[in-house]
């Protein structure tokens, strides 16, 4: 009898026994073994089947992920059974929500999560992963979909960290309930509930012994909460939590689970060691901002690096991210235009900053008494424009939000709130009243801002402001205000039933995985201690179908120039993550080059109040000069000089500027000693924080010593063609490139120009063109050329590691255009009017042989001043659910 007269449900239900028996702790081999009872031919057909649905988990392209070698031998995760429970429950909810495509991707993602951590019924379980997503992208559904299969494939226990605060949770635990619990009910005993956090409760070696019952706790990342949690698994006999499989999911990983020294982080690290001490704990992290994950210390075994597997979800479809919003750092190639992103940035004048900064004195916020300024009271009227527009879109009327964030004192929200609560009277009187000069604001401003983000970019349907004014009285009066920190009681909640339009105001509640549902219109101006926790203050990204055209942020100038920064770094982290898994690398690899890239320098000196010591590698990086003093011509004049001194000395060494086999002029092994020479006697801004002379002195000496950076290409990036000419004692004076500066106003004359360099900068001295590069490395001739792919083909094709630096002449006024008035000149960019024209700088170092070739450095000091001490409110909030902690217990006793 051949293996082809067995039906196909007998072998697949014969493979889902072999699935059984290898998330039991067997190898295939074993399980195949222990199934010699049945027939040999529908074992061997099983495994088959067995095989290639394990080979589908393996294959599937996206997520990117790296992992450990041993989990990259092979997975023991076959994918979803088909006697499994919860995850074809929560698959068919999703079904009537998403798209097919969506929900397929949500599987595939979920499948090999679950398929990179360690199958169930192994004898000891000791697994570190992340799942990195975006903010606000969906990661919710992602882990939501990991604890349904984990349930299905044995994990006993399942506890679900949220951050640390109370309305998350609440947030967390009422999708969980609707998702996951209710629908199954008579596996899941739900440990917590939307009303209550943690508290101990009937015995655990009742509850974890019981192999037919799925647990679930949905925790804050609070000290009270998890030391309950910690003492209630304990008193299990050593015999039932040696049989417990436990997974933890950590939404939003990067806050308070790492140990950064301060004494309630370490507190709440310790505890989360504790639950993961435990003989079978997996631990998976879930973040879209992983600076601090990845600059955990992976020596440290027991600590939270993600040791075994990073997971990087693909950016969906119709997301609204940094890169939309901020725009790419560079094009291609000089040919191409820059997209700078979307035109929704409105920009908070310094003075309004300070008015609704409050002081960080409590005597001084006692008598503090804010008002609505001229830009919080445009964000008000374009929320409510916005909503109104929305609600004639839609034909209904669905939750819509509105951010103010301006500080994380709970003291400083109340006080906000009863000036925009006023404000918020005085506009329905004055609608009630039909006062024309209301109704000239409002129309003036619908129109001005719907002409500058078209709605018919996104296929949306275009409004008159005619059409907005019968609606709008109606939307001011269901407008309410909301104050959101642990101190209210008046808490933000979105009931299906009861669409919310409101104006939330709060600090670290609002910062951390909340969504704020139907989000239009943002006003944010407070300052953060690091850039991870900036990037997650950004509620506006998400998806905004149907009204992508109508999202609009006000922010400071300091505010816009940090999200875009922000920004750039975690777009090469993400690259580096993708470069990583197809070197074929590990975890374990990626930390040294996270942790030294140029641009976490940012970072460092958000973070740190005085001057550190830290680490920086200029190994395959790009560094360039975006800063420069507009208005001073010493300065500007001073570089000029400097540039042509340094090729006047290339010429008098016997160089010529036709040495390169590209068509543009520049000089060919130039010794280092000239290249830092010269970077001596640049002028770079005080506030760029990617180049620091110094810093590169010491590397470039570093790996001289090591043989490479001996010699550098030095290039000369004129346009084709152009007007201006600057004499830089060549043979022929050089053509001027023109660049527009970002609207970004500084009143110490700062032009940020976002970036000088283009992509193919990476090969200038190289006779190549990007057509050829892309045939050589097998690149789609509709795919964008990388400047890690550069790097490949330019390492490819010379030998030695040579330096590359680029100049770029600048012409000091760009763009006549603009200076003629007939762009907004703030549409994202400014002209340029500058004292003298610019000698911009980019240096691009090859990849070093030696990956912990790095050089210290000293980070910016930040002024202690500027940040908010929270150590007090933070403190009260513990106590806070400390007591009602306590209150729960006795409620359940």
């Amino acid at each position: 009898m051949g293996a082809a007269t067995y039906s196909d449900s007998d072998v697949e239900a014969m493979a889902d026994t072999l699935a059984t028996l290898v998330a039991g702790g067997k190898t295939l081999q074993g399980a195949q073994s222990a199934l010699a009872y049945a027939p040999a031919e529908l074992v061997h057909a099983a495994r088959v089947f067995y095989e290639k649905r394990l080979n589908l988990i393996k294959e599937i392209p996206d997520p990117g992920f790296l992992a450990n070698v041993q989990q990259k031998v092979g997975f023991w995760y076959s994918g979803p059974r088909h006697d499994d429970v919860v995850w074809p429950t929560l698959k068919a909810r999703l079904l009537e929500e998403l798209p097919e495509a969506a929900v397929s991707g949500v599987d595939a993602a979920s499948s090999k999560v679950i398929g990179l951590g360690s199958p169930p019924g192994k004898e000891s379980i000791n697994t570190r992963g992340l799942v990195l997503g975006y903010v606000q992208s969906g990661k919710t559904t992602n882990f939501m979909s990991v604890v349904a299969k984990a349930a299905d494939v044995g994990y006993r226990l399942i506890i679900v960290l949220t951050g640390t605060t109370e309305n998350l949770r609440t947030q967390t635990q009422d999708r969980i309930n609707d998702y996951l619990i209710q629908p199954c009910n008579s596996i899941w005993n739900p440990l917590t509930s939307v009303d209550m956090d943690f508290s101990q409760t009937t015995s655990a070696d009742a509850i974890l012994s019981n192999t037919s019952m799925r647990s679930i706790a949905v925790v804050k990342k609070n000290p009270a909460r998890l030391r309950r949690l910690r003492n209630w698994i304990k008193t299990a006999s050593a015999t039932t939590r040696q049989s417990c499989p436990i997974l933890i999911i950590d939404d939003e990983a990067d806050q308070a689970s790492i140990d950064v020294g301060t004494r309630r982080q370490s507190t709440i690290n310790a505890l989360i060691r504790d639950l993961l001490a435990n003989p079978k704990a997996a631990y998976i992290a879930y973040t879209a901002t992983p600076f601090a994950n990845l600059l955990i210390d992976p020596s440290v075994e027991q600590d939270l690096y993600p040791r075994d597997f990073i997971v990087d979800l693909p950016r969906p479809d119709n997301y609204f991210g940094a890169e939309r919003i901020f725009g790419q750092l560079e094009g291609e190639s000089s040919e191409y235009s820059v997209d700078d992103g979307l035109d929704v940035v409105r920009l908070i004048p310094e003075f309004e900053v300070d008015d609704v900064r409050p002081p960080t004195n409590k005597t001084a916020l006692g008598g503090w008494a804010p008002e609505v300024p001229d830009a919080m009271g445009t964000a008000i009227r374009w929320f409510l424009l916005a909503t109104a527009a929305r609600r004639i879109r839609s034909g209904k009327v669905s939750h819509s939000s509105m951010l103010i964030h301006t500080s994380m004192l709970a003291a400083a929200h109340e006080k906000t709130a009863e000036a925009v609560v006023d404000y918020l009277e005085d506009i329905r009187g004055a609608l009630v009243n039909e006062a024309p000069s209301a109704f000239d604001a409002f129309r003036d401003l619908w129109e001005s801002e719907a002409g500058r983000v078209q709605a018919g970019t996104f296929g949306n349907q275009a409004l008159a402001f005619d059409d907005l004014m019968p609606g709008l009285l109606e939307t001011a009066r269901a407008a309410k205000v909301i104050v959101d920190n642990y101190q209210s009681n008046d808490r933000l909640v979105y009931h299906k039933e009861n669409p919310q339009t409101v104006i939330v105001i709060g600090g670290n509640t609002l910062s951390r995985g909340l969504t704020l549902e139907g989000l239009t219109s943002s006003y944010f101006v407070r300052a953060s201690s690091a850039y991870d926790t900036l990037l997650q203050m950004g509620r506006w990204f998400g998806y905004r179908v149907g009204y992508e055209d109508l999202i609009r942020i006000w922010m400071s100038a300091e505010l816009k120039s940090w999200f875009l920064m922000l920004s750039i770094v975690e777009a090469e982290i993400r690259e580096e993550i993708q470069v990583y898994e197809a070197e074929g690398k590990t975890p374990a690899e990626l930390p040294v080059k996270i942790r030294t890239h140029p641009q976490m320098s940012v970072t460092s000196a958000a973070k740190m109040r005085s001057a550190v010591k830290a680490q920086v590698s200029y190994s395959g990086r790009r560094v360039q000069t975006i800063m420069f003093n507009e208005y001073d011509a010493e300065w500007l004049n001073a570089n000029i000089a400097a540039t042509k001194d340094f090729f006047s000395r290339l010429i008098s060494q016997g160089h010529s500027e036709t040495e390169l086999e590209a068509a543009r002029r520049g000089f060919r092994d130039v010794s280092a000693d000239d290249v830092l020479a010269f970077l001596d006697s640049y002028n770079i801004h005080d506030a760029a924080k990617s180049i620091d002379k110094d810093a590169i002195r010491r590397y470039v000496e570093r790996e001289r010593a090591e043989g490479d950076l001996k010699n550098w290409d030095v290039v000369l990036m004129e346009p084709l063609s152009g007007t201006g000419e600057l004499d830089l004692g060549l043979n022929e004076k050089v053509r001027l490139m023109r660049r527009k500066k970002m609207y970004i106003p500084s009143d110490d004359g700062t032009a940020n120009l976002k970036a000088i360099a283009s992509t193919s900068d990476r090969v200038a001295d190289l006779d190549v063109g990007l057509e050829f590069i892309r045939k050589s490395l097998n690149i789609k001739s509709t795919d964008k050329v990388s400047d890690r792919q550069l790097l490949q083909f330019r390492q490819l094709r010379q030998t030695g590691r040579r330096g590359l630096l680029c100049v770029y002449p600048i012409a000091k006024e760009s763009d006549p255009d603009l200076v003629s008035g007939t762009v907004p000149i703030e549409n994202r960019r400014a002209p340029l009017v500058a004292a003298a024209d610019l000698i911009g700088l980019c240096f691009m170092f090859p990849e070093s042989r030696n990956p912990r070739s790095v050089v210290d450095y000293v980070a910016a000091k930040v002024d202690a001043d500027y940040l908010e001490a929270l150590d007090e409110e933070l403190d009260a909030a513990d106590k806070l659910d400390e007591e009602k902690a306590a209150s729960d217990e006795l409620v359940k006793a």
